[in-house]
């Protein structure tokens, strides 16, 4: 059921290592690789590893004050630059890279595919340059295959480009004519401030969306008491992908496959080295697929509602 192969993966726990989209989504199969350069590893290493946040604040500090009459998109396109930073950043752990992507399929409106989320999460050299903790050295067969920081963080920056900013400008030009405009009046002087809004696309049902798959995905990761309890987180899982996952995902799991199930998702202390890895593998390949398909279903429908503190404007433009 699982891609990959559980014999093969001794040290691959997570205290060792750290789709349905649209067109203008990126291509599940696109792999990570270094730029063509004869750059020296000096070079490289003396680059940033991390996003630098100081530039990126000057710049964002340099925006035109003023009002802003959508401001459902200046949310949106603030939590995206916050993913894309901590995309730069790298990440502790393969499950860490996994929650990642359950928050990217959200602020993307699913237009960033589970499925590229998961073939990220199954690839030994994309997980080499993904994770900058000492355990990333588990995901290739010959150390000497490791980038140094400087230019994995570049390889990450690539990444950015070419895969998640385009799945970003999906997802703006999604909201883009259903975001509200406030235009005041005599009657309406208050106008929201982008910046107290605390949903993604100011649209609290994707507020919620996140939260329940954030709990599903959570559970799957750490394991089940009991078969029953399984069972049960299946029927919540249903609820936290809006029906989207397999319909017959709860019976492969555990009346088909209910050895492996006993085995790898119910907690089992003597598998303390498979256990975390399947359960990754689990939650990577067939949660985060389906819960890219709903974030798109609850956007394309969701409401917008303006938190309370506002702003003054006077603005009366159409």
């Amino acid at each position: 059921m699982i891609k990959s192969d559980l014999d093969g993966e001794d040290d691959a726990s997570e205290t060792d290592d750290v789709g349905a989209s649209s067109d203008t989504a990126t291509d599940a199969s696109t792999e990570f690789e270094g730029p063509a350069s004869d750059t020296t590893t000096d070079t490289w290493t003396s680059r940033p590893a991390e996003f630098d946040r100081e530039a990126v604040d000057r710049l964002q500090r340099s925006l035109p004050e003023g009002t802003n009459l959508r401001p459902a998109i200046q949310k949106l396109t603030s939590d995206h630059v916050d993913l894309l930073g901590s995309f730069v950043d790298g990440f502790d752990s393969r499950r860490e890279f996994i929650r990642w992507g359950q928050r990217a399929v959200i602020l993307t409106l699913g237009e960033l595919s589970g499925e590229w989320v998961a073939d990220r999460a199954f690839g030994g050299l994309d997980l080499s340059v993904l994770v900058t903790s000492p355990g990333r050295e588990r995901w290739v067969d010959d150390v000497e295959d490791l980038q140094p920081p400087g230019r994995a963080a570049d390889i990450r920056r690539g990444v950015v480009a070419t895969d998640l900013s385009p799945a970003c400008t999906a997802a703006v030009r999604r909201l883009r004519w259903s975001a509200v405009e406030y235009v005041s009046d005599e009657d309406d002087v208050l106008q929201p401030d982008p910046d107290v809004q605390q949903h993604p696309g100011m649209r609290p049902s994707l507020t919620e969306v996140h939260e329940r798959q954030r709990w599903a995905l959570e559970r799957a990761l750490e394991g089940f008491d009991s078969l029953d309890a399984l069972s049960v987180w299946g029927q919540r899982l249903t609820e936290a992908s809006y029906a989207e996952v397999p319909d017959d995902l709860l019976t492969r799991v555990t009346v088909d496959e209910a050895e492996t199930s006993r085995r790898y998702l119910v907690v089992n202390p003597r598998d303390a080295d498979h256990g975390p890895f399947f359960r990754e593998s689990f939650a990577a390949e067939f949660l985060l697929p389906a819960f890219a398909r709903a974030a798109r279903k609850v956007a394309k429908r969701a409401g917008e509602l303006a938190e309370q503190e506002t702003t003054e404007t006077t603005d009366k433009r159409m």
